[in-house]
Order: C-alpha cells, then structure tokens, then sequence
C-alpha cells in the first residue's frame, strides 16, 4: 500500500448538509490534512475549482431541491477542466436507485460510497485511489496535456510490470491509436482481450473500427453484443445507435436509445440524440416527451441553454395537430412556463421576439384567435423594436413563425434582408431559398435545367466547387425541387469528405438535410435520401 503524505493534500468538502461538512472536515483534519475547504453552493464550487487545484474532492450527489446535484457539477468540472486526472472524486450519495447511480457514474467519479458509511471505508477508498493514482501519474499527466505518443509510451511500460492497471492501460493505449487514425495498431489490442473478463472497451474498439472501415454490419454485432452481455454499459448502446443508423436502420436506432434511456434516463445529450431520431422518424410525441425531459434535466446542468426550451416548444406545436384542444391547451401551459423561464434566466432580447412568436403559435393551435392575434402583434412590435439584435438562427425562427401565422410577407421581408446581408453563404441561402414561396416560371425552369446539366457535368469530372456553385444556382431557380436538392446534398458530402477544410459545404448540408424531414417513404427519392443522411450522419460522428 502506498503510504500518503496528507499534510500535502488540498481537499475540498461539498455537501449541503452543515453536519456532515463537519464530519468530514474532521476526519480530513484526523488523516493529517491541513488545507479543507467546505462548500454546498455550486457557483462557489465551480469558482472554487477553477481557481485552486484540489488532491481530494469528497462530493455529496444531493445538494439541495432545485439545485445542481454533485454528478452535475462534476460533468462541468471535467466539460471545463477545472479538475485534472490526478485529482480524486469520490461521490458520497444516500441514492440508490439504478437511474441515479448510473447516470453519476457515467461522468467517472473514483469511487461511489454509499450512505450510511464507516469513515474506515473512506479511508480504505481513499488508499485505493491514491495508490492507482500514483502509478498511473505519468500517464495521466500526459493525457491531460494531449501528448498521445508519451500515453502510448507510458501505457506500454506499465502493461510490461504486469501491473494491476495493465487492462486500463491498454485501453487507454488503444484509444491513442484510434485518435491517431492508428487503426491497425489499435484492432491488434482489441482482438487480443475481446471476449475477455472486463475487457468490453475492446468490443467497442472493434466496432468503432468497423465503423472506419464502413464494415457497419459487423460494427453493429460488435456493439450489440456489449448491450447483450451487459445491459449497465451505457456507451455501447451509443455506438449501437450509430451503427444501426449507418445501416439506415433508423427505427433500431430510436429503439436502442429508448432502451438506454429506459436503464439511464438522465442523460441529457442521450436525450437530445434520442429526441433528433424521434423526428426524423415522425414520431412526434415521443420527440416532444424526450424533448420536454431534456429542458427539464438540463437546466441546472453544463446543458442548460435556450434552444432546448425553443425545441421543446416548436416539437409541442408541430405535435398540435395530432391532439384535441384540452390536449393542447393542457400542454400549452407547461410550454408557456418554459418560455417565461427562458426569457428570465436569458435576457436576450431576441429570445424576448421569439417567444412571443411561439406564444402567438401556441395560441392559434388552441384555437384562441384573440389571443393568438394580440400576441402576434405583441411579437412585431419587439421584432420591429429588437430587428438589429436578432441572429441568423433567430431569424429563421421568427420567419417559421410568421409563415405558420399567415404572415408570409413580412416572413419574405426579413428573409429577402437576411439574404442581401450575407450573399456568398451557401448555407443561409439555402435555408431563405427553402423557406421562399415565390412562384416558378418556365424561365426559371429552363435555367434550373441548364445550370444542374453543368453542375453534374463538373462533379462527375471531381470539380466539387465548381459543381455546388452550379447546383447552388439551379435551386435559386427552383427552390423546393427535390432532386435538385438530393444532387446538391450528393455533391456537398462528397466535397467535404475529399477535403474536411470545406466546413461551408457540411454546414449547407447540414441545412439541406433537415428540409427532408417531411420526405414520404413512399416517394421515390426516399432511398437515395436515406443513403445521403447515413453519409452525412458518418462524417458527422467521424468530424467532431
């Protein structure tokens, strides 16, 4: 057992009961420490952590009713690094239920002590951590400062000692090879230890290299048979979802996630995941369900943010027209405390207009035309008020909500301004372009025409810009044509998976591809639509 020098150890108390601080203060102080500090308010407890550097952090997961509990304030420390590897989290939670426990696991804490305990227990969990911190010191020193090459180097010293870290190092190793896009090196470690006792990381590796290597069929058994033989590993059901939307097996996906949800339901980014599928499948209650849950969970968490109530919102009123007027009515109250929320803890004055759009919507869905009427008017005078303080983002949202109330003409207005302001972004062109409803010539036909004969002529002979800015001009001219727009879409992955630089292209295919959210099974292009989002949703997977 390592011996530890206590006096040098710097710990941090968090718990938001005064008694058990003390408890713990006192036991600190008994282990030889001189420097603790106690805290229970989380804007202290972030300050706290970015300012000083803390050897031992003993976190309470309750922290008080509407507030952050202690796996949400640990999800912020890692997202903000404000704690590196060397420091020891142990959570300390009367909770027991499997939702809370692994859902605070998934942010990696040390160790996970479970109220009532012995104060000999912490001492043998605080041991234990150090001594594993200490041999493994060099290594996560290095994967704190990124340097992949010395993590390669430092696990492959410690696997030699035969150490009782070696399956964590090898993990670790294996992933620095797959960061590197050292894939063979990587598959020889996980070939080696799959199928071995604890070694799930090494099934995963495999898939995530099948994943690489578009081998997706086996990238979805390597997965699936993680989630078979043990349901608790949470990740894997991630990259299963990935998989199986590779495989165009969107349904599975939606399923795998909900079947994930069901073992972890507080994973707010699993949420968000699993509510996008929801909506592309046209499973609108579920989307909104999810999306309700994901504003709810996120708001005292690092995933607090306005967009996820506007989502919550906007989901509820396309859900409107599949529910009766109580229904909406019932729903619309949650949805109207929501934005008020949003527009008191986020005082943009933008967020202002467009909640009072949405309030106009919501209104109109229930069939309240007075008040629908007043609260549009209420959302021009801000807009009018606010114009020179809105995004493009805020923009189309005001725009959305100004074609649902029948106000197309102001809707094109702002639109046409957006477009005079920004004239050589692709990706806001093709969303005012989508959006528009001006009337299609036989001029504009002609012209459409000719310019996708040339820009299929340029993308067959590889010139991918040339080609996009053809395809670009012949859905200027014919706006909602679908194959147009599968042929741009076509041409914009191929473009930014030749050269990962043309960022601009996956944003526009990006915009491009959530205007095919409403494209029927039946038609005919639906098949090459799938085969274009599996793409897309590859390279995005493979880009962030």
């Amino acid at each position: 057992m390592v011996n530890i020098d206590y006096g040098s150890k710097r710990f941090l108390i968090i718990d938001n009961i005064k008694q058990s601080r003390d408890t713990l203060k006192i036991f600190a102080y008994s282990l030889g420490v001189l420097s603790v500090e106690t805290s229970y308010h989380a804007p202290d407890i972030l300050a706290l952590c970015e300012s000083n550097h803390y050897d031992v952090i003993l976190l309470g997961y309750d922290l008080g009713e509407n507030k952050k509990n202690g796996q949400q304030i640990l999800e912020e420390l890692r997202a903000k690094n404000f704690i590196s590897r060397k420091c020891v989290v142990i959570m300390i939670t009367a909770e027991v239920s499997q939702a809370m426990v692994l859902a605070a696991l998934e942010h990696k804490p040390d160790e996970y002590l479970i109220k009532p305990y012995t104060l000999k227990d912490l001492t043998t969990r605080l041991n234990r951590t150090f001594e594993k911190k200490k041999n493994m010191a060099k290594i996560y020193h290095a994967m704190d400062n990124n340097n992949r090459r010395k993590v390669i180097e430092l696990c492959k010293q410690e696997s030699y000692k035969n150490s009782p870290y070696k399956h964590e190092c090898l993990g670790i190793r294996s992933r620095q090879h797959f960061e590197l896009e050292e894939y063979d090196q990587a598959k020889k470690i996980y070939a080696a230890y799959i199928g071995t006792p604890n070694c799930q990381w090494a099934a995963i590796g495999m898939g995530k290299v099948a994943l690489v290597e578009k081998n997706y069929l086996e990238a979805e058994k390597c997965f699936q048979a993680v989630v078979d033989d043990n349901p608790f590993y949470l990740s894997a059901y991630d990259w299963l979802a990935k998989a199986q939307i590779y495989n165009n097996a969107h349904e599975k996906a939606e399923e795998t996630l909900e079947q994930a949800l069901l073992v972890s339901p507080r994973s707010v980014p699993r949420l968000q995941q699993y509510a996008e599928l929801c909506l592309n499948n046209n499973k609108l209650d579920k989307a909104t369900s999810a999306l309700a849950k994901t504003n709810e969970l996120a708001y005292h968490s690092i995933h607090r943010k306005p967009d996820n109530a506007m989502q919550f919102v906007e989901a509820l009123i396309e859900l409107s027209d599949n529910l009766t007027e109580s229904q909406i009515r019932k729903l619309s109250q949650k949805a109207f405390l929501v934005l008020a929320n949003m527009t008191r803890d986020f005082q943009a004055n933008e967020l202002k207009v467009i909640a009072q759009f949405l309030t106009a919507q919501l209104h109109n869905k229930a069939r309240d035309t007075g008040l629908a009427k007043s609260a549009r008017k209420d959302a021009e005078r801000l807009l009018e008020h606010y114009k020179n303080e809105i995004t493009v983002k805020g923009t189309f949202r005001i725009a959305k909500s100004l074609i649902a109330l029948h106000r197309r003409r102001k809707a094109e207005l702002i639109l046409e301004e957006l477009a005079q302001a920004h004239p050589d972004n692709m990706e806001i062109l093709s969303e005012v372009v989508a959006l528009s409803d001006r009337p299609i010539s036989e001029k504009d036909k002609i012209a459409a025409q000719n310019a996708l004969e040339v820009g299929i002529s340029l993308y067959r002979a590889k010139h991918y810009t040339l080609a996009i800015d053809k395809l670009n001009q012949a859905l200027y001219h014919f706006p909602n044509h679908i194959g147009v727009k599968l042929n741009l879409l076509q041409v914009l992955l191929i473009s930014y998976e030749t050269n990962n630089d043309r960022k601009e292209d996956f944003n526009q295919a990006k915009v491009l591809i959530k205007q095919f959210r409403d494209l029927s099974p039946e038609s005919e292009s639906y098949k090459r639509y799938l085969k274009l989002r599996s793409k897309f949703e590859a390279l995005t997977a493979f880009s962030s």
